[in-house]
């Protein structure tokens, strides 16, 4: 018996001219002429395999499926390595339903042609039917590989999507290339690779592939979007301005929430908040207006997360920024929270037989403001009747803080997945579900939205803001940690959580670490005399504004020999412009203002204090790290109490201190104390005594004692 696919050399060839001619006639729909082919063929050899996988072909075409079937096992019985036999055999048991069997063939199709696209392709199939959602899209992965025309510039795109929500990032990047080689003006697949790369950190391969995106559809929002985000927190002011103004031009009138959005955002960390203000105020009219104009997710989720964002930065009014809080987050609430349909059980109040298993989610247990202000405090909490665990809800950024907070905790836990390069939700909360945790604190606040996603599901039986931002403005039944002087008793009808405050700060640390300097040596290297007053100014740009700009300028002009250093991320010539004007509307030379670079790490950057007199808070939003590191490092703070949280965290501090100096209300108030202060040796001296006594071990301030903040903190969340 001949089982070979060559006929033997005896044989005319006849019957394989009859094989190819059936064959076109099954591809023209003429099958009963393709069976008569067929026939004549079999009639001269009956042992060619091909002629079966012909005819079965045109067979299953008629719907005789259990007919083409037999067919396909009488070509294997002659070629067992026939691989189109095993595919096509596949392909029938997978309409009968048989999975198992369709699945067996298609394998043995692979074993004998490792580089069959088809038959991947056939089996992704397969195991989309059986539910095996992973095992599917590597199948079909493979397939495009193998054969990207195999699914067409749709199938490529789509595969890609499905391949970054599985967090299979370099996979999907490779499905996008292959869709942009089958169409090389596809904005879509330039777009998402940008994307990607810009959540991996690589951002000048994302701006190459995000300025294509915009150059095949110049009104491609997204990629617009996206090219925005990355010049601005990259710190390259002029030119994000310069793109987020081409945003503007061209989807300003298609897409009027992203790009005004966007606009306040960029206008703000260079440092132009006059400007940004403006635009605040028009997005804010037309969302008071008519809030229907919100008629996309996204542009809902970039309302709560940016645009709420920016408003302690540009207003002090309460009630105002209550109202609008309020207003956004209802429809956020609304239209994206209650619409997942992620479901989780509802936990179960804790008992107090067991250690309190306090839980914390934020993605700065690292080097970062959060990172500074919370370790101290959750060492102490791990020391009592507690269970501490760490949940990063981004892709944490690992250093030496990191390593402090793991060592410290019961678990730092690292999330498995990330979807589309972001954490997945549904993980978190099942993993804080798994612990058992019976209070959730967020450290972040709405200024990392998927923490507030995570509140919003209440995983645990307490949930709980504290520390980065105001409150969420998430549930009624959650709660926000705060202190008196941040929010007076007649403050929680502005809230929609309930105000929990603790007895005497919001915060506590037993301080900073910097490296030590010779102040004379300081001033020296910075050509600054001893004998000069050196005010110190650390507002980034979004906390800086042309009336924090007078303020400090009209301190200088009444303190002879006075100068004012400002260190701060934002765009260098915005500053110099601000106080030049300032300058030259009170008289006083620009020659009193100095910029000092950021040095490399906290450490080095904590040596400013000792060369500078008196620090100038900002406002409406006041330092927060860096205030408490001024006061540590026994320098006095000038700072202008509002009526936000936000404006008063320098009185907060100040109070806690049992400090009444340095305290306005007003920037006339403000240009006093900075005055005062400059001019009167003694006085300062007496606000640096008063710094350095909070440090005495035997009487210890409470904004220096996180161990009393921590037993503080336990028991009144204990009793919640």
């Amino acid at each position: 018996m001949n089982t070979s696919s060559s006929p033997p050399h005896s044989q005319t060839p006849n019957f394989q001219a009859l094989t190819a001619q059936a064959e076109l006639y099954y591809a023209q729909g003429q099958l009963s002429e393709a069976i008569a082919c067929c026939r004549q063929s079999l009639n001269l050899q009956p042992n060619w395999a091909s002629t079966y996988v012909t005819l079965a072909n045109i067979i299953q075409a008629q719907g005789k499926i259990s007919e083409a079937i037999n067919l396909y096992y009488r070509a294997i019985e002659l070629n067992p390595d026939l691989s189109q036999a095993h595919v096509n055999l596949g392909s029938m048991f997978f309409r009968q339903g048989k999975l198992d069997e369709a699945i067996a063939c298609y394998r043995k199709a692979i074993q004998l042609r490792p580089d069959m696209a088809v038959a991947y392709w056939n089996l992704a199939k397969v195991w989309e039917q059986a539910g095996k959602l992973d095992e599917a899209i590597a199948s079909k992965e493979k397939a495009l590989k193998l054969n990207a025309n195999l699914g067409g510039v749709e199938v490529n795109l789509n595969q890609g999507y499905k391949l970054a929500e599985e967090g299979k990032l370099d996979e999907a990047i490779d499905s996008w290339q292959r869709a942009i080689t089958l169409n090389p003006n596809l904005a879509e697949a330039y777009s998402q690779i940008g994307i990607i790369f810009r959540r991996q950190g690589r951002f000048s391969e994302a701006i190459k592939y995000l300025k294509k995106a915009i150059e095949v559809r110049p009104n491609y929002a997204t990629a617009h979007q996206h090219l925005c985000g990355i010049l601005r927190d990259g710190n390259n002011y002029a030119v994000a301005r310069q793109v987020v103004s081409n945003y503007y031009q061209q989807c300003g009138e298609i897409d009027p929430i992203m790009t005004g959005i966007y606009l306040i955002s960029t206008y703000q960390v260079s440092g132009l908040n006059e400007i940004a203000k403006d635009r605040f105020f028009d997005l804010e009219a037309k969302l008071k207006e008519d809030m229907t104009i919100v008629k996309k997710v996204v542009d809902l989720k970039a309302l709560y997360g940016n645009f709420l964002f920016s408003v302690p930065y540009l207003r002090d009014d309460i009630q105002a920024n209550s109202d609008l809080y309020k207003s956004v987050s209802k429809v956020y609430r609304q239209f994206v929270l209650k619409s997942q349909n992620n479901h989780f059980s509802t936990p179960v109040n804790f008992d107090n037989k067991h250690p309190l298993k306090i839980g914390f989610i934020s993605n700065h247990f690292n080097r970062h403001s959060v990172g500074w202000c919370s370790l101290d405090i959750i060492r102490e909490l791990a020391k009592l009747n507690t269970e501490i665990y760490l949940y990063p809800t981004e892709r944490l950024k690992v250093d030496d803080q990191t390593q402090k907070f793991s060592q410290a905790v019961t678990k730092l836990y690292v999330p498995k997945k990330y979807p589309h390069g972001s954490v997945d939700v549904r993980e978190i909360i099942t993993e804080i579900q798994q612990d058992k945790i019976d209070i959730l604190i967020d450290l972040d606040s709405l200024s990392l939205p998927i923490n507030t996603e995570i509140l919003h599901h209440k995983p645990a039986p307490v949930c709980m803001s504290w520390l980065g931002f105001d409150a969420p403005y998430i549930s009624e039944n959650n709660y926000f940690l705060c202190d008196l002087h941040t929010h007076p008793q007649d403050r929680d009808k502005y809230y929609m959580e309930k105000l929990v405050r603790m007895p005497n700060s919001f915060v506590a640390t037993s301080g900073f670490q910097r490296v030590e300097t010779n102040r004379a040596n300081l001033r020296k290297s910075q050509r600054i005399g001893l004998d000069q007053i050196v005010y110190l100014c650390l507002a980034p740009g979004r906390k800086f504004n042309r009336d924090l700009a007078k303020a400090q300028i009209a301190i200088l002009k009444q303190v002879p020999n006075s100068i004012l250093i400002h260190k701060a991320l934002g765009d260098i010539e915005v500053f110099q412009a601000a106080y030049h004007q300032a300058c030259k509307a009170e008289g006083v030379s620009i020659h009193r203002i100095k910029f000092i670079e950021r040095f490399p790490t906290e450490e080095e950057h904590r040596s400013i204090y000792s060369l500078a007199d008196i620090m100038l808070d900002s406002y409406p939003y006041n330092g927060g790290t860096h205030t408490l590191e001024a006061l540590w490092f026994n320098l006095p703070v000038v700072t202008l109490a509002g009526e936000q949280f936000l404006s008063r965290m320098g009185y907060s501090f100040l109070q806690s201190l049992d400090i009444k100096l340095g305290v306005a209300w007003s920037w006339n108030e403000y240009i006093n104390w900075g005055v005062k202060l400059g001019q009167n040796p003694h006085l300062r001296q007496e606000f640096v005594d008063k710094l350095v006594n909070s440090q005495d071990s035997e009487n210890l301030a409470p904004l220096w004692n996180p161990k009393k903040f921590a037993q503080d903190m336990y028991n009144t969340i204990g009793k919640l």
